[in-house]
């Protein structure tokens, strides 16, 4: 698995973890991990673009998908 380093801040606070790449999904799926723990899955849908399945803990971070799907697709450039 691929790991590609994230930085960002919400709701006031910073957060540093990784994204990382799930292989065998069938379709492109990352999980953000912090601190080595399980955050949200980022995902590339056809129709619909990138998606961020949150935690019930982190649902502020929903809206931070395409800023996620930036920081993916940056690294494979």
């Amino acid at each position: 698995m691929e790991n590609i380093p994230v930085s960002f801040e919400c709701e006031g606070k910073n957060y540093r973890g990784l994204l990382t790449a799930v292989n065998g999904a069938g379709v492109q799926v990352y999980y953000l991990m912090i601190d080595n723990f399980y955050k949200g899955r980022l995902r590339l849908m056809d129709r619909f673009g990138w998606q961020f399945d949150p935690t019930p803990k982190t649902e502020s971070f929903k809206e931070l998908r395409d800023f996620f799907g930036d920081v993916v697709t940056a690294w494979y450039e």
